[in-house]
């Protein structure tokens, strides 16, 4: 029960993120915002998300994980209305130019502050879960996080749907979910036992000979989701000037492309991930050579099948990657610093989404090729995050 409340807490807090990427950029356009205005809301939340996440985690560590975890979803679902209903405004014409530009900055930005609560409060208390009973880590965090790619693949299908009902529909259905996760963790989520913490001697089937960097796990979670930030920012706008598609049919199929990315990854994450127990070093290497693909495949892409097999790729390596060098950063470090990296670690996605939204849009302007070639390129220099790592050594348990 402890994992299927984690699951679906994440899981509405990520199809709730999907959503607003998949519209945002149809949204934007809709509501007389330039691609740059776009990118700047996106980019602006996501870096209170990441000054939220390492703050709420220290905060989780003293006040303990439920109750954070119950605050991001509040947090959540009352922000979520706000931004929603500031976007209607707009789309009504009551809040134009500027003043709508500066409103929907302000509702998204005070919006992360809070539910930045809720990624690092539901790792903290799935990782002491884990500990307490001696179940492996990787697979156990796998378990959990696998909802966020579950809801980026129902968020942008759920908005498909519901944009024909008004673009500004999915947001308000997704306050719906938050509301349900809040339910369930306040009345089925226990609260923290003392038996949560152990010694690191009891955190998984490997102990390292020596403890590992975390910067360049963390460089590698962060290139990972710049590089996705980028993709994301960009898709709905080639969908519109490159393939012709009006901002609705844009809408489903950036909806459809993120679908195919998620799909992939909660494939893996379900499937190899949890069942295989792959080491890490060959993990970031498969990684890295299918973002790598995934990403080179789109930028040389003339049809959305084909966009749809590069995100596929993007997918199955994100699913790899993201949990093996979430676990390893947590669980190969010393206890008293654990609190303070996994923070550090559910602050790389908000980190990525702070720099590539703004990146993409300027270099969009240039040439659309432009960010897809930085996308390729940047997933190519992860190969030297393993190198790096290389010469640590791990010993059996």
């Amino acid at each position: 029960m402890v994992t299927l409340v984690l699951f679906i807490a994440l899981l509405a807090t990520a199809m709730g993120q999907s959503v607003v990427m998949a519209i945002l950029p149809s949204l934007g356009r809709e509501a007389g915002l330039s691609e740059l205005q776009v990118a700047t809301v996106l980019s602006s939340s996501a870096l209170i998300f990441a000054i939220g996440t390492t703050r709420w985690s220290s905060y989780a560590a003293r006040a303990g994980n439920r109750r954070t975890l119950l605050f991001g979803l509040g947090g959540y679902t009352l922000g979520t209305f706000c931004f929603a209903t500031v976007f209607w405004l707009g789309l009504q014409h009551s809040l134009t130019g500027y003043a709508l530009f500066a409103c929907l900055l302000i509702a998204r930005m005070a919006q992360s502050s809070i539910m930045s609560a809720t990624p690092p409060a539901a790792l903290g208390y799935i990782m002491g879960y884990a500990r307490a009973r001696e179940l492996h880590l990787v697979a156990s965090l796998s378990r959990v996080t696998s909802a966020n790619n579950l809801g980026q693949v129902l968020g942008p299908g759920m908005a498909g749907l519901l944009v024909v009902f008004g673009l500004v529909a999915p947001l308000y259905a997704i306050i719906l979910l938050t509301c349900l996760a809040l339910l369930l963790v306040w009345f089925k989520l226990p609260e923290e036992s003392s038996s949560s913490v152990v010694d690191v001697s009891n955190d998984s089937h490997t102990v390292p000979a020596a403890i590992l960097p975390t910067i360049p796990l963390m460089m590698f979670a962060v290139v990972i989701f710049t590089c996705l930030a980028m993709l994301q920012q960009t898709l709905g706008f080639i969908f519109i000037d490159h393939f012709g598609l009006a901002p609705v049919g844009a809408a489903q199929a950036s909806g459809s492309a993120m679908m195919c990315c998620a799909l992939a990854a909660l494939t893996v994450q379900w499937t190899i991930v949890q069942k295989s127990r792959l080491e890490l070093l060959p993990s970031l290497m498969v990684a890295a050579m299918l973002m790598t693909t995934g990403y080179s495949v789109i930028t040389v892409a003339t049809s959305l099948y084909a966009v749809y097999a590069g995100m596929a790729a993007i997918g199955c390596g994100l699913g790899i990657g993201y949990p093996s060098v979430t676990a390893s950063a947590t669980q190969h470090c010393l206890p008293e610093k654990r609190a303070k990296i996994t923070g550090l670690m559910t602050a790389t996605p908000p980190i990525g989404y702070t720099a590539g939204p703004p990146a993409a849009a300027l270099l969009y302007q240039v040439d659309f090729h432009l960010p897809l070639i930085v996308c390729a390129v940047l997933s190519g220099f992860l190969f030297i995050v393993p190198a790096r790592l290389s010469r640590f050594r791990f010993a059996k348990k």
